[in-house]
């Protein structure tokens, strides 16, 4: 197979991937639910595609791309597509857990102390002494 052709069918299918992510990102912003089962089928039919299209693309060898034709600019948007699609998808996953996760546990803070106050009470505590051990200390 051509490869600008190959480059073009995936960077087509990278497209139809960030947009479904997109949809996605969207859904998780303004619903704050787990996305509906036909946007989870979508995702279900179109991985098997890119997965065989990264496969077409490891098949691709240097010596089979021309320097006269816009392979290179292919290469390049399609490396910028992949790039934007980790984004997203990562951006989704913590999206995902965070709405997944109990409502008492999305509004957990770890410190509910400000650290003002935590300063003030390292003030109040004693020095530590250098050689100030239990056993100097006849203990």
């Amino acid at each position: 197979m051509e490869p600008t052709s190959v480059l073009n069918q995936h960077l087509k299918l990278c497209s139809q991937v960030y947009e479904l992510l997109l949809e996605e990102n969207t859904w998780l912003k303004t619903e704050k639910t787990v996305p509906q089962k036909e946007l989870l089928e979508k995702k279900q039919n179109l991985l098997p595609k890119l997965e065989v299209s990264l496969l077409e693309l490891k098949k691709l060898k240097p010596e089979f791309f021309s320097p006269f034709d816009d392979s290179k600019k292919l290469v390049g948007e399609s490396h910028s597509q992949l790039l934007k699609i980790f984004y997203l998808d990562r951006e989704n996953e913590e999206l995902l857990v965070k709405i997944t996760q109990p409502t008492d546990r999305q509004n957990f803070q770890r410190f509910t102390t400000p650290p003002e106050k935590i300063q003030e009470i390292h003030k109040r505590l004693p020095e530590d002494n250098e050689g100030d051990t239990p056993a100097d200390r006849g203990e």
